[in-house]
């Protein structure tokens, strides 16, 4: 099927209307759960999605994304972005509806995402990169969602929670930045892409490295405080602790 004047605003209706059923429905089912959780399972089923659907059709089967920006869109790349699309608009009112404070920067991150969406398939163009952004923004986020999960069921004292962590920041690190530093570099370069393109990029970029310098405060002081809570805990199993204030160890 392609997406064209006619096609393009029932589909994206249709992808909003999907992802808000699944929220009510999810709302039903689970009574007991909050507005957050259920939202966040429907992030959850978003991600999963759309970070494979982007790699297949966005990544393997098109042409090597850091040789060749800025093409026309194929059908399946426009599929993408309507069923993100669809989510985002979903998403943005869910965190209008239930807005905090905290959530300005994530509004922000949602205008760009759906502006970067609409001027693609308005244009036709820059597919290919616009996946491959998609595939390497939302591998990450499972991680997230399960690491709230995990808080939620009262699991984040465990191993599991801590390795999921661990694998969340540095896929975040390796995708957003590392890989997109170099796909954003690539489209800079390339002359073929146009510069909006390139501009609406490099804002989606920014926004990435903002949240890589949240992510790395928070991976400090978390780390920081695990290593001097083994540290003080070798020290007590050792009898390694300060009498007072004499400073002799205890024998």
């Amino acid at each position: 099927m392609e997406f064209d004047g006619n096609t393009f605003l029932p589909a994206v209706i249709s992808s909003f209307c999907a992802w808000f059923s699944m929220y009510n429905i999810l709302c039903l089912v689970f009574p007991e759960k909050s507005y957050e959780w259920n939202c966040r399972f429907v992030t959850l089923v978003h991600a999963s999605i759309i970070s494979t659907l982007s790699w297949i059709w966005g990544v393997f089967y098109n042409p090597w994304v850091f040789d060749n920006p800025g093409g026309e869109i194929n059908v399946y790349e426009s599929l993408v972005v309507v069923i993100c699309l669809g989510y985002f608009i979903f998403d943005f009112l869910w965190c209008i509806w239930f807005y905090t404070p905290s959530d300005k920067f994530m509004l922000l991150h949602h205008i760009l995402t759906i502006g970067g969406l609409l001027m693609v398939m308005s244009d036709g163009r820059s597919g290919t990169e616009l996946n491959a952004t998609i595939a390497g923004s939302e591998i990450s986020n499972p991680f997230l969602q399960f690491r709230y999960f995990l808080r939620e069921a009262k699991r984040d004292k465990t191993w599991i929670y801590e390795i999921n962590d661990f694998i969340f920041m540095a896929v975040f690190f390796v995708c957003r930045i590392c890989i997109g530093t170099c796909l954003l570099y690539s489209t800079w370069m390339h002359p073929q892409p146009w510069i909006r393109f390139k501009l609406g990029g490099t804002a989606i970029y920014i926004v990435s490295v903002i949240f890589m310098y949240n992510i790395a405060m928070f991976a400090y002081k978390k780390y920081t405080r695990m290593y001097r809570e083994w540290k003080n805990g070798r020290k007590m199993k050792n009898g390694d602790i300060s009498n007072g204030n004499l400073g002799k160890k205890i024998q």
